[in-house]
């Protein structure tokens, strides 16, 4: 797929898409022979990880860290594991925000619901 797709996809601006290419976030991108990148279902996977971190407050250094982790295990780190732990505190957090959220929404859509409005 061509690197407007992958936006579209994604929701990723192009520009940013090649701002993780130049960082090395999303290597070896193939290109056709007119030189315009080939994006793979990989990349695509790849780049959706990289959005629902970076979307969730994650630092780039890190989703790098996690990255090269995931493509080599031997890069694992006591500090790559206590940042894990750290996003790993934030989701419950997040979550508890959302249910706490999701409860008030219920109990006004359930109120509406019998007042018929």
């Amino acid at each position: 797929m061509k690197i407007g797709e992958l936006s579209k996809l994604t929701g990723c601006p192009i520009g940013t898409i090649r701002f993780y290419e130049q960082k090395g976030v999303l290597p070896n991108i193939a290109r056709s022979m007119s030189g315009q990148r080939s994006y793979t279902e990989k990349d695509l996977r790849r780049l959706r990880f990289i959005m629902d971190c970076r979307t969730n407050g994650m630092k780039l250094e890190c989703i790098e860290r996690f990255l090269q982790f995931r493509d080599n295990p031997t890069l694992g780190t006591p500090w790559l594991l206590e940042r894990v732990n750290e996003y790993l505190e934030q989701i419950v957090q997040k979550r508890e925000e959302l249910d706490r959220v999701e409860k008030y929404l219920t109990e006004i859509k359930n109120r509406m619901g019998k007042e018929r409005l």
